[in-house]
């Protein structure tokens, strides 16, 4: 069957600079923690939580209001307390942040001046924040989440305060404007506590006045690093305050530094966009070892962190992606480029019974609807452009099957409206329920034209029906997962973080890999399944009667609804028919315990991982899956073809991912192509209607039929069905993006 695609490349969806990294754990040389988080703030806002296992993926997003930013990210990691999360943006405030909700949870006014810079010390119960008219502020956050009191105001002096380290309790250690590195005492018991103890200078420049933008502080060394506006990184002695080398590495501005585990390295890197490696020779002296020209434009923000089984450096800014190279082999190592899009929590929906793709982005819904012209290029129109006036940014949508209903959820309030097509656009009427108006919501699907169900942000579970005058909400008891040594330190991963319906069943997933299914008969619930890895996608196949599973190792379980659809599948025999599995309490279909540890090489070492499944209502055994990069398909009425030949591993240990046997997530990749963008003389091709070839090398027709894949998409916002014979792909090239000019660097001449 010929299956007709819409490379839809119209959604102008532009992801934000990325001005902030953190890891939850400083480096050691244990095994590496399973609750290792890194945090990426960006310039819209947002903060994304990343997991560093199976190749990263993204856990959750914490939106940020409406015109906020993230201008700095501080973890604040105690044993025996759960992790917690602070951030400061362009205000006087320091936020800590609720990781169960995604909401703030305290708002701590410094009254100082605009707030510069943000860190931590070594005990991990006081913050130091650098301010734009020279203060420096100590907080004190020991009581606990939510708790921040004020500690102390260090000595003022004139200049703002543009980076910021700490030396143990002691000492704070401060970058400013005026070219100066100045060194606070910071001690309670210090008879010079708060005043300045000692100052250095950095080179003055010819045209305009020197900012120091990056400090360090090596305990092991005592030795502070400093970046500055000349693109000068200098290391000074701590205790005499005096300069012991110096190199003018860098063509503009060094705005970030960070180190390994043994403090025996150096990473610098700035505005012109390479990454330089600093190491300590046989007579303790620091000296340049390589660099690496890895991003396109400003680098905003880097970290790093080491372990047994860890070994990252990540970089990212203006080109608004994730750069992870490893430490160790950084100057001839394999890199790891993100996607600069990765809708794990999306936001696209396509609803094929109008033809409509709707698309939210901050407090801005734009609905497009498709035609049926399969020769006119431009076969879309912008139907409806919703500006919202509220501060919160909109976490997601959700659309009636007839294309009439819109909902629109916030973290603190949702919103319906009534969506009719009048010529070429969409009237647009607000409708009035006071209950939705008074919950967030994080999740939503409507199960036909007027039922809805809903996760709140207080994770639960609820049914509406909107065409009902008492506005009285159904919720659904679900069983509380036992805590574990994980969900006592991230308090998220308990919570619900998918979910799917229809008019039969409501399956759900927790951030710590149980799938729970509610008959929505009985209002009973049932734990399908506990997988010990990360759901990324969850589908009901209602042709079926399952539940397709994905996890970030890219595996494929297929659960049986048998349970749920009991009087539908008394007469269904054969293969189909489930297969309870009582050691795993959890119901697996004949084609899961066939296929799920046999499915093919293109996507299981695919490294972008899926972020949705969708399936034709004529064509009931091919579902399809999709990433950021990728679209494949598969037969579930035959068996994947199996795997005979032995793997040959190579670059088993890249520093790319983590490779210890720390906890249950043990993962060695294997060879497979970088993740790159597509050439640009293959996407101006494409843009000018021409075609690519499928990469899917399979050269059995029965293999492809069973099984087709392709990766030559960039970047996947998201694919779904129009109609059983037309596939819609919203797509983002690179390419697509109106970047800042960056920094030229001089051309080899041969």
């Amino acid at each position: 069957m010929t299956m007709l695609v819409h490379r839809s490349r119209f959604v102008d969806f532009t992801p934000s600079n990325i001005t902030a990294l953190a890891f939850s754990h400083k480096s050691s040389a244990e095994l590496t923690p399973s609750d290792l988080r890194l945090a990426v703030g960006r310039a819209d806002g947002n903060i994304e939580v990343w997991n560093p296992r199976h190749d990263w993926f993204q856990e959750m997003i914490i939106e940020g209001g409406q015109d906020r930013t993230i201008e700095g990210l501080c973890w604040c990691n105690v044993a025996g307390e759960p992790l917690r999360l602070f951030s400061i943006g362009g205000s006087t405030i320091i936020t800590e942040w609720d990781l169960n909700t995604g909401l703030p949870m305290k708002n701590y006014d410094c009254n100082a001046g605009v707030i510069w810079s943000i860190a931590i010390n070594a005990a991990g119960d006081k913050l130091a924040v650098g301010c734009d008219n020279g203060t420096v502020v100590i907080v004190n956050i020991a009581g606990g989440p939510g708790i921040i009191e004020h500690d102390s105001i260090l000595m003022r002096q004139e200049a703002r305060v543009l980076s910021l380290a700490w030396n143990g309790n002691d000492y704070v250690i401060g970058g400013c404007s005026d070219g100066r590195i100045r060194i606070w005492a910071a001690h309670e018991k210090d008879e010079s506590r708060g005043r300045i103890i000692n100052t250095m200078r950095v080179d003055k420049s010819k045209k305009e006045s020197t900012l120091v933008w990056s400090v360090l502080y090596l305990p092991s060394k005592n030795t502070i690093v400093s970046g500055d506006s000349t693109g000068s990184i200098k290391f000074w002695n701590f205790q005499y305050a005096t300069l012991s080398q110096s190199f003018k590495s860098h063509s503009a501005d060094i705005l970030c530094l960070t180190t390994d585990a043994k403090e025996s390295t150096i990473f610098s890197a700035g505005v012109d966009r390479k990454i330089f490696q600093y190491s300590l020779d046989h007579s303790k002296k620091w000296l340049i070892s390589s660099n690496r020209l890895l991003h396109g434009n400003d680098i905003r923000a880097m970290c790093a962190y080491q372990s047994k089984g860890a070994d990252f450096l990540v970089s990212g800014g203006v080109d608004k992606t994730l750069f992870i190279n490893p430490i160790s082999s950084f100057a001839d190592g394999r890199y790891k480029k993100m996607p600069f899009v990765v809708p794990y929590n999306k936001n696209v929906l396509i609803n094929n019974t109008q033809r409509l793709i709707v698309m939210w982005d901050g407090s801005v819904v734009k609905i497009w609807t498709m035609g049926t012209e399969v020769e006119n290029e431009k076969n879309y129109k912008l139907v409806c452009k919703l500006v919202l006036k509220d501060e919160q940014k909109i976490h997601t949508c959700a659309m009636s099957p007839d294309g009439q209903v819109l909902l629109v959820g916030r973290a603190t309030t949702t919103k319906i409206f009534h969506l009719q097509p009048m010529e070429n656009k969409l009237k647009v009427t607000k409708l009035s329920n006071d209950f939705l108006f008074t919950i967030g919501t994080k999740a939503a699907k409507f199960i036909n034209n007027s039922k809805v169900v809903i996760c709140n942000t207080d994770d639960e579970l609820l049914m509406l029906d909107l065409e009902e005058d008492d506005e009285k909400p159904e919720y659904f008891e679900l069983d509380e997962p036992q805590n574990t040594k994980s969900s006592l330190k991230i308090p998220y991963m308990n919570k619900i973080n998918r979910i799917d319906a229809n008019e039969s069943a409501v399956v759900v997933s927790r951030y710590c890999g149980i799938v729970t299914v509610i008959n929505l008969k009985t209002k009973q619930s049932q734990n399908l399944l506990h997988l010990m890895n990360f759901v990324t996608s969850i589908y009901i196949h209602e042709q079926r009667k399952t539940v397709i599973v994905v996890t970030a190792e890219n595996k494929i379980y297929e659960l049986s609804l048998a349970s749920i659809f009991r009087e539908d599948t008394e007469d269904k025999e054969g293969d189909e028919q489930a297969d309870v599995t009582n050691e795993e309490n959890s119901v697996f279909t004949a084609w899961s315990k066939r296929n799920t540890e046999n499915i093919p090489k293109q996507l299981k070492d695919m490294r972008q991982k899926c972020l949705g499944v969708f399936a034709s209502d004529e064509d009931s055994n091919k579902i399809w899956l999709w990433g950021s990069t990728w679209i494949c398909r598969i037969d579930m009425s035959k068996n994947l073809p199996v795997i005979t030949r032995k793997k040959t591993k190579k670059h088993g240990r890249d520093g790319l991912t983590i490779t210890d046997d720390s906890n249950y997530m043990n993962n060695n990749l294997e060879d497979e192509d970088e993740d790159v963008d597509m050439d640009i003389d293959e996407d101006l091709e494409i843009l000018k209607g021409g075609k690519v070839k499928s990469i899917s090398n399979q050269k059995d027709p029965l293999t492809s039929e069973v099984f087709y894949f392709n990766d030559k998409y960039r970047h996947l916002l998201m694919a779904d069905l129009l109609s059983s014979s037309e596939l819609v792909v919203v797509e983002r090239p690179p390419i697509f993006l109106k970047d800042q000019k960056a920094f030229q660097q001089p051309k080899l001449v041969f």
